[in-house]
């Protein structure tokens, strides 16, 4: 692509005449990815700085630069930008040539629920042959094909990349807080913006909860201008949010709170028009009232896109769960481990107060904290767990560069609890756990969901589910672990 007519995306005139003539055959802001004819962005991260792999990307092959700092004397066109990211995602959009007014883009963002409310979607809609696409924290599905996700939000470049692929109708997105500030999907118009709550997460980079709730709300800025924002309302910050788009002019659909379009009242879901209100029963194999309000803001979405209510319930009693959320596995003795991803602590309210309606005989709940991680709300977790459990085992959850025995020290400092055991490696605490199982006792692992591990451990495993499979087998995995979802 010609480097001019690139750059107008920018606002950018290119003067000189053999600039204006360069032929742009690849964008990257890695260094290590830049081939002959590259167009390179330097981007200054929270751990490193793209200006200074410069030298790096033109001896790699890199035709010209974009930046934000003021160079000189480089022997390729350099042009300053105020703000690298942004300009990244909207030359990505015009590279490839990607016009989102071709698909029904859905942005899904808050704390908790993302992936189970994408995951729903996705199933109702291509029950109807509506194929999706699907970028989120576990896996990229474009044109039927899955590969796993590193980050809940993918780079800009990589978006418009994979944009221009996908030739599926529907694109869901779960977008996180980090991908907004980080200008990941500048470029992309929703159709629909999805909030599902806002809990105590990631202020070790939000300062506090004011910041990380308008990062959230900016989601809701990218809509077209016919956009709809579907909101769970049954917070401060739902309602907040609703009053925002309404000052947006945009068109609202309300879950719960101040004058709803819908109403959930136990599993039923109620629409609220004029005076007419119809109820419609949500069943899912996902159990828990936290589910029931995904399966409401998957429903509510379904309907806005002109899908028949009853195949839309339909649809919901055959989704099967997805890895990671309320996975099941019965153990020998009748005991029942579950694994999910719960790791705030709303998120351990919802997952225990749905197994403590099974009337287990005994709860126990084996959890850890991430590394250099907001540590505020490690104390909410470990409370929160206590009011449900009977025993907590607590053990690694990912370290992110903090030593092992910084962690334990952690660790320590709740241990002291009659109830609490300290077993730092994850599957030695599994395996501890598994071997005290009785009848009617519910185990519950949390934190990692389907993550495999980040460090080694004693068993030969790389996942809470593997571990599990191992103990099972009493041997090496031979096949992948069948969860059964319970009903």
């Amino acid at each position: 692509m010609n480097l001019r007519y690139l750059l107008k995306t920018l606002s950018i005139t290119v003067n000189n005449t053999v600039h204006q003539n360069l032929d742009v055959k690849g964008i990257a802001f890695d260094s290590s990815k830049v081939e002959s004819g590259f167009l390179f962005i330097a981007i200054t991260g929270n751990h490193t700085d793209g200006h200074r792999f410069i030298n790096d990307a033109k001896k790699n092959g890199a035709i010209a630069i974009i930046g934000e700092q003021v160079l000189e004397s480089l022997d390729v066109p350099y042009f300053q930008v105020p703000n690298s990211r942004k300009a990244l995602a909207l030359l990505a959009k015009t590279f490839y040539s990607n016009s989102t007014n071709k698909k029904i883009i859905i942005g899904i963002t808050g704390t908790n629920g993302k992936t189970t409310t994408s995951y729903m979607l996705k199933h109702i809609l291509e029950s109807q042959g509506l194929p999706c696409s699907l970028f989120g924290s576990i896996s990229t599905i474009i044109n039927g094909n899955e590969n796993p996700s590193s980050h809940t939000t993918l780079d800009a470049l990589t978006y418009h990349r994979l944009l221009s692929e996908s030739y599926d109708q529907v694109v869901i997105m779960e977008v996180s807080s980090h991908g907004l500030t980080q200008h990941r999907v500048e470029g992309i118009e929703f159709d629909y913006c999805i909030f599902t709550n806002l809990e105590h997460e990631h202020l070790d980079y939000h300062r506090d909860m004011e910041s990380y709730f308008k990062a959230k709300q900016s989601l809701f800025t990218h809509m077209k201008s016919n956009g709809i924002a579907i909101v769970h309302s049954s917070s401060e910050w739902g309602e907040r949010l609703s009053t925002y788009v309404n000052l947006l002019e945009k068109k609202l659909i309300k879950i719960n709170g101040n004058n709803p379009t819908y109403t959930i009242n136990g599993k039923e879901l109620f629409r609220n028009i004029m005076y007419s209100n119809k109820g419609y029963l949500l069943t899912t194999s996902m159990k828990g009232k936290h589910n029931i309000e995904n399966a409401a803001l998957a429903f509510s979405t379904a309907v806005s896109l002109g899908l028949s209510p009853p195949k839309i319930v339909d649809a919901l009693k055959e989704f099967k769960g997805i890895p990671g959320r309320y996975q099941i596995l019965p153990h020998p003795s009748g005991a029942t481990f579950l694994i999910d991803y719960a790791h705030t602590e709303n998120a351990f309210f919802h997952i225990l107060d749905t197994v403590k309606s099974h009337e287990p005989r005994k709860i126990i709940h084996i959890f850890g904290f991430r590394g250099n991680r907001d540590v505020k709300k490690r104390i909410k977790m470990f409370n929160m767990s206590l009011e449900y459990c009977d025993n907590c085992i607590l053990t690694f959850d990912d370290l992110n560069g903090v030593s092992s025995d910084q962690m334990i020290r952690d660790l320590e400092y709740f241990g002291h609890h009659e109830k609490c055991v300290i077993i730092p490696d994850r599957t030695e605490a599994i395996k501890y756990a598994w071997e005290l199982a009785k009848n009617r006792d519910w185990i519950v692992i949390t934190g990692k969901g389907n993550e495999l591990y980040q460090q080694i451990y004693s068993m030969p495993t790389f996942s809470d589910s593997q571990t599990l499979q191992y103990l099972l087998d009493s041997g090496p995995i031979h096949r992948p672990l069948s969860f059964e979802i319970l009903n």
